[in-house]
């Protein structure tokens, strides 16, 4: 039966919100109790469930404040010490940390962007890295997804969470599109239900070698090392990997987004991938600390549908 365009966007649109969520016949459900893992992080204080596997010769770094009488994790980072800039940052938002107790707005009072005083002096980015280059000061972890207290927030301002970014691709198309889906997801949004107990969440920009440019250089061209003169690591690609857990039920979900203007015509949708593809296109083992059989399973599939995301519209 032929319809007319309007009627196929309503259609889909209404499988969608259908198939919104961490629903059991769609996902992951394994006895945790007995479910093995030989892949986790083996130091205790690296085994939450949303950090990927840690690799030698790298600072991690744990980031936390005192929430409701109790320590909350900001985010963790894994930083490379050659080229001062996190691999990845990774953090959780359930219902106590989708708060909203902190008017980022009240910041404008000052500048609150500042060097990581967890890391040592000589690898600290600071103020003179970013000044008078082409991008925006783009935050990993979302300061939008830590407004549940002050002190979480600042700490999402760390040089160590920043990366540079394109204005263009830092506040419009996919990425700055799929931050706000992940407050959506997570319940941090006004009117909007969270998806799961819990999203897992790791993002990061690819800084391999030749997967970067030079912030003092010309975007776009891989370079091998940066400029001397406070040049620092700018990635060709950034990526997210995500978990919803709604009891013992997960769905898994990854997108993997060339650092580039692109423009109003996209969909969200085309860049989402399944997270062991991301594995292969980053080398980082994500969500190593889940039990194996529940990770291996959440890896090998990704629906866009679950997350309520449209794909390009399908012909009828």
């Amino acid at each position: 039966m032929q319809y007319p365009p309007s009627i196929h966007t309503l259609l889909y649109t209404l499988l969608l919100f259908i198939h919104v969520g961490c629903k059991p016949e769609q996902s992951s459900v394994i006895d945790w109790s007995t479910s093995p893992n030989i892949n986790k992080n083996h130091k205790e204080d690296t085994q939450r469930l949303e950090l990927p596997r840690l690799e030698k010769n790298s600072i991690f770094n744990c980031y936390t404040t005192t929430f409701e009488g109790k320590e909350t994790v900001t985010f963790s980072i894994e930083y490379d010490k050659s080229k001062r800039h996190s691999k990845w940052v990774a953090y959780t938002i359930d219902r106590s940390t989708a708060q909203k107790n902190w008017n980022r707005g009240d910041w404008e009072k000052g500048d609150p962007f500042q060097p990581d005083p967890l890391l040592p002096k000589a690898l600290r980015i600071g103020h003179a890295n970013h000044r008078k280059d082409q991008y925006d000061r783009g935050h990993l972890c979302a300061s939008e997804d830590r407004v549940y207290s002050k002190e979480a927030n600042a700490q999402t301002f760390y040089y160590s969470n920043i990366s540079p970014q394109l204005e263009a691709f830092n506040q419009r198309g996919p990425w700055h599109e799929l931050e706000k889906r992940i407050r959506e997801w997570g319940g941090c949004e006004e009117d909007t239900a969270p998806i799961g107990d819990t999203l897992y969440i790791t993002k990061g920009g690819t800084i391999r070698d030749g997967e970067f440019y030079d912030s003092r250089g010309q975007h776009g061209v891989i370079v091998k090392k940066i400029n001397k003169m406070n040049g620092i690591v700018v990635p060709a690609h950034y990526f997210v990997a995500l978990v919803c857990r709604k009891a013992n039920a997960t769905n898994g979900i990854a997108f993997y987004l060339k650092h580039k203007d692109y423009g109003k015509k996209y969909q969200l949708a085309d860049y989402a991938i399944s997270i062991d593809s991301l594995e292969t296109l980053t080398g980082i083992d994500f969500f190593c600390n889940f039990p194996d059989k529940i990770e291996e399973r959440f890896e090998s599939r990704h629906d866009p549908t679950v997350w309520g995301l449209s794909p390009t519209l399908p012909q009828f």
